[in-house]
């Protein structure tokens, strides 16, 4: 037992939280400030070995790059204006912009704002609430209390209300109770920014009443509050839709206007939601045209099926039914929206789930209609719609419209020969002739990020394999200007991190190519044969087999510790995930059983251990959260010949019992009979290998009932089982070096 906890000490190493120190320069965002220039911040490390944060400035126009100002001293200032302490070495500031004599804008978590000259700093505004959202002129913001919202002026903090008769489940730009961590945040203190749209012009903005009053009830019990000072548990009752549910959250689209202080419903049909919320802080469902006379929104209809796409006169509030979206399975380009993009909050052109252009008179849209997801315009006035790719690849992002030349760039995978189908590359298309050009021509994953004014664009590149390099684009010819820094993993390597390997299987048909990685054991010999632990994911709304070296060391899971513990781990993405194509998703539909892919990662692990001999085949595991704890139930009952270990958490195993927005998506309408026949928890009595299942008792996304009907089975069934139940954990555990050392150890010990 001392030597497994001394093996799981030294494998915890490898967790993401321990592995950030060491490294620099693995994630990147630049922030663009002014016409040819940008921040961005640029980790090095001292002689200490600390990781020191520099906010780097980058002038294209002088060719230059430094150090924008002398941390040491605006971490004095702030602190004196404050009255907090700041490490000048990792400064919480987040970027706005640079004037034109030099001096920075920045802003703190608390939305208070800054100006700093390199001498002196002045405050521009307050704290504000939590969840405000700041008008683009920074002249006033809007956040929600109560179901109602209000207006503060800004810096003079006024503020006026600008709704009456909100509650807390049916209220003006709140969010619904029923979303993942909706429980989790409140206890924490956590708000999320209001869902309000505000114009360019900052004169209006788009919000919405939502209503989920009508849905029932879900409970939690809280056994162990206040630290176990408190002696009765603590109830937590919130909002929840079921399938099947009469009711599910709703929400109508409204526009206020500062000028006549009126909100004006749009006369558009109430929409089914995406994450909590129609805007929120991974997407909006209504954006303006840069000019702002025009916005366009979408609403989607219960079991996302249909989609209407309106646009909108923001004069007169006159719409138009411009085109509709429709599937007869489900409808994904939401969800493949935020797989790639990053929050409207930032407001980076990739954060359009659809983009208006006034001048050229369309909208631009992303679309798998014809297989896989391909870009779309439509004629603003008369519907006629143009394809704008050419179906040979899989479209990931919209990254930047030149209006004037008339061209579109964005990314895709699987285009290019030769190449990880799953990893972006930057194209643009030509909107008159419809030829398409790649853009660079570096291996590896392309993440970017175009400058508002369309001169450059700067990409981390990067692979599962390959740490990060930063860079600087022409866009006219995609050629490289430079290098502005690469990541610095010595470290983590001078420990014994190794890097996965890539492979690639013939999936269940015995056609479908299947891809996946294997994380090797740190101290690998090739003549000895080493357990295997899959780590699995069974959604089908993601991929799970990491495409960035930021994913390798962190895609949801601790992976690199069990490469420590000297197994070998398994990631693989089969049929019914994203990505693939629409046949290739649609693979999952009326089929949750299958787990995104069950049978093919079956197939997958037979054929590994058939072609590496360092594989022992007789001790197979298999883990996963949420979805991956759902399919670990089903790999240990649907295949007990293989899979001999399991360890099962947070898993959304009765799906009858988990979200309706989300299960009625890849499910359809509520059928019980079908819906059961997915459940691993009425085939119990086939288990035979060692499983332990773990479950967070405040889990407000996946209710730990959940869990304990399959603990129910498992009794009736007379099968021998393991379980913890973490008290005042939420759905999210993986921080939790307890829960890390469990799974662990359950492999250590068991396979």
């Amino acid at each position: 037992m001392d030597q497994i906890r001394e093996r799981i000490d030294h494998a915890l190493r490898f967790t993401p939280e321990r592995i950030a120190p060491i490294i620099a320069n693995v994630n990147f965002r630049p922030h663009f400030v002014k016409y040819g220039c940008f921040l961005y911040e640029r980790e090095s490390f001292n002689d200490d070995n600390k990781k020191v944060k520099t906010y780097t400035f980058v002038d294209l126009t002088k060719g230059e790059q430094r150090a924008l100002f002398d941390q040491a001293h605006l971490a004095q200032l702030l602190g004196e204006k404050t009255g907090e302490e700041y490490d000048p070495d990792n400064l919480p500031l987040i970027p706005e912009r640079v004037t034109n004599g030099g001096a920075f804008v920045f802003t703190l978590k608390d939305k208070s704002r800054f100006m700093y000259d390199g001498k002196n700093i002045a405050r521009l505004n307050p704290a504000l609430p939590k969840n405000a959202v700041v008008s683009p002129d920074k002249k006033k913001a809007v956040y929600e209390k109560d179901g109602d919202l209000y207006l503060l002026a800004l810096p003079s903090m006024l503020e006026t209300r600008l709704t009456e008769g909100g509650t807390a489940d049916r209220g003006y730009g709140i969010r619904y109770q029923g979303s993942s961590g909706y429980i989790a945040d409140r206890l924490a203190g956590i708000e999320k920014p209001t869902g309000i749209r505000w114009s360019p012009d900052s004169t209006k903005f788009f919000t919405y009443l939502l209503d989920f009053s009508q849905i029932p009830d879900y409970t939690l019990v809280q056994s162990v509050p206040e630290g176990g000072k408190a002696v009765r548990p603590v109830v937590h009752t919130y909002k929840y839709a079921l399938p099947g549910d009469e009711h599910v959250a709703e929400a109508q689209f409204l526009m206020y206007d500062m000028a006549t202080s009126e909100m004006k419903e749009i006369a558009v049909p109430k929409t089914n939601l995406s994450f909590g919320a129609p805007i929120n802080d991974r997407l909006s469902m209504i954006e303006w045209s840069d000019e702002g006379n025009i916005a366009a929104c979408y609403v989607m209809n219960r079991g996302c099926t249909k989609a209407e796409i309106y646009t909108i006169d923001t004069a007169t509030l006159e719409t138009k039914l411009l085109f509709t979206e429709e599937s007869d399975t489900f409808l994904f380009f939401d969800h493949h929206h935020i797989l790639n993009a990053g929050s409207p909050m930032q407001e980076d052109f990739s954060a359009k789930t659809f983009v208006i252009s006034e001048k050229m008179g369309k909208l631009m849209w992303m679309s798998e209609r014809d297989g896989q997801f391909d870009l779309f315009d439509y004629d603003l006035e008369d519907g006629k719609c143009r394809r704008l790719t050419d179906g040979d690849c899989c479209v990931r992002q919209m990254l930047h419209l030149d209006e004037e030349k008339h061209i579109l760039y964005f990314s895709a995978s699987g285009r290019e020969t030769g190449v990880n189908i799953y990893q972006r590359y930057i194209y643009n298309v030509d909107l008159d002739s419809l030829e398409v050009k790649l853009m660079c021509y570096e291996k590896g994953d392309h993440n970017a990020f175009f400058a508002p004014e369309g001169a450059y664009f700067a990409a981390s590149i990067s692979s599962f394999d390959n740490a990060p390099a930063h860079r600087i684009f022409d866009i006219t010819d995609g050629m490289a200007i430079g290098t502005l820094c690469t990541a610095d993993v010595s470290r983590l390597e001078d420990m014994g991190f190794t890097y996965p390997i890539p492979f690639k299987a013939k999936g269940d048909d015995g056609v479908t190519d299947i891809y996946g990685v294997m994380y090797m054991p740190n101290q690998f010999d090739p003549t000895k044969k080493y357990p295997v632990t899959e780590y699995y994911y069974g959604g089908n709304q993601t991929t799970r087999a990491p495409q960035t070296f930021a994913e390798t060391i962190d895609n949801l899971g601790f992976t690199p510790c069990f490469s420590a513990m000297n197994f070998i781990t398994v990631v693989i993405d089969g049929r019914g995930t994203p990505l693939r194509g629409k046949a290739f998703h649609d693979y999952g539909y009326n089929n949750m059983g299958d787990c995104a892919g069950l049978k093919d990662h079956v197939a997958v692990i037979r054929q590994l251990c058939e072609k590496y001999p360092f594989i022992d085949p007789d001790r197979i595991g298999v883990w996963g959260h949420s979805g991956g704890g759902f399919a670990t139930l089903h790999c240990l009952v649907d295949h007990p010949e293989l899979y001999k270990v399991g360890v099962s958490t947070g898993g959304n195993h009765s799906q009858e019992i988990y979200s309706a927005e989300w299960s009625e998506r890849y499910m359809g309408k509520f059928d019980r009979e079908l819906w059961e026949a997915q459940n691993a928890e009425y085939n119990v009595d086939k288990l035979e290998g060692k499983l332990l299942l773990i479950h967070g008792e405040l889990d407000d996304n996946v209710h730990p009932a959940s869990t304990m009907r399959v603990v129910d089975a498992l009794i009736k069934a007379d099968k021998d089982f393991d379980m913890l139940i973490m008290p005042n954990l939420h759905h999210t555990m993986r921080h939790h070096d307890y829960y890390r050392r469990r799974v662990l150890e359950y492999f250590a010990k068991n396979l």
